[in-house]
């Protein structure tokens, strides 16, 4: 294959008041080898930041097209960008990655070849000096996992180096926009989406050679409250398809809570203060995450048709 030639592939990110990040991750998508044939851009930022950053961008072969944001919310960002995409495969990243030179052709070759529905890569946390503390956001399995209808969607990775075929989302459904971050439920949307992509029989596979890097740029008390986030995200994905009649959903729950119960009593006799708050908040955020699903109702709130017509 030519690598000057651009794939028939759109790049969706999106972003909210985070333009030097996504800056970076613009470049380093323009540099893949090769190319996409379009990146969306769908901002939800509270100002012209964003949109001033991309406008004084040199030219470059990819197009990049920008589209504001309706409303807030990752999960509702995706349904606009995934409706605005041109291109019969989407590849997914966020903001705060880095996506290697190799990672489009990589994560989207047998979506593009007809020999699975969607893909997954490797995403590695970046390594950096000064106050920012790692990402625990990482997805780096040894050998080819094997994904099946009961994988749990946990062991697959995050949305941030994601690529599926438009045909798979129609048939999947949009993202739920009460799940992902500026969402009440504050996280898990990949986690829901990978969910019934594969209770649906969808064909999801790993490609190690796609890697992304996942900044790190929050500091330590941003760092616990996303812990809390995602205590939220799976208290709400686990009760959503458990009283969807998953039970195995209910049994991850548990499971969940017991796994996180025993770190933080292994902290509390070690006397690690700091893994004892992480592990506590997220034990009481997934019991917050219920009570949130539960007075969020069981029928999912606007999706791309609403959008469309510039709903809030």
């Amino acid at each position: 294959m030519n690598k000057t030639t651009p794939l028939d592939v759109s790049v969706l990110i999106c972003t909210r008041d985070r333009s030097a990040l996504l800056e970076g991750c613009l470049d380093s998508v323009v540099g893949c080898t090769p190319p996409p044939a379009e990146v969306i851009v769908v901002d939800q930022s509270c100002d012209d930041t964003t949109r001033a950053a991309i406008d004084r961008r040199p030219g470059s072969a990819t197009p990049i097209r920008y589209v504001r944001g309706v409303g807030t919310g990752l999960s509702r960002a995706r349904n606009q960008g995934i409706a605005a995409c041109a291109a019969p495969v989407i590849a997914f990243t966020d903001d705060d990655c880095l996506v290697d030179p190799a990672w489009l052709e990589a994560l989207t070759e047998q979506v593009r070849g007809g020999r699975a529905d969607a893909a997954v890569g490797r995403t590695l946390p970046e390594v950096r000096d000064g106050g920012a503390q790692p990402t625990s956001s990482f997805y780096a399995p040894m050998g080819k996992p094997v994904f099946s209808r009961r994988t749990h969607p946990w062991r697959v990775g995050g949305g941030g180096n994601f690529a599926a075929g438009r045909d798979l989302l129609r048939r999947v459904g949009p993202y739920d926009e009460r799940f992902g971050p500026g969402a009440p439920l504050e996280s898990a949307e990949d986690m829901d989406l990978i969910h019934r992509l594969l209770r649906g029989g969808g064909l999801l596979v790993y490609s190690q050679k796609a890697v992304v890097w996942h900044r790190s740029w929050r500091t330590a008390p941003e760092n616990r409250h996303q812990s809390r986030a995602y205590g939220i995200g799976a208290g709400a994905y686990f009760t959503k398809h458990f009283l969807a009649g998953d039970w195995i959903s209910g049994w991850r729950f548990v499971e969940r809570l017991a796994i996180r119960s025993i770190h933080m009593s292994i902290a509390v006799c070690t006397l690690d203060r700091r893994r004892i708050t992480e592990q506590a908040i997220y034990v009481a955020a997934l019991f917050e995450g219920v009570g949130r699903f539960l007075r969020s109702g069981g029928s999912n709130p606007a999706g791309v048709a609403d959008l469309k017509r510039g709903a809030a």
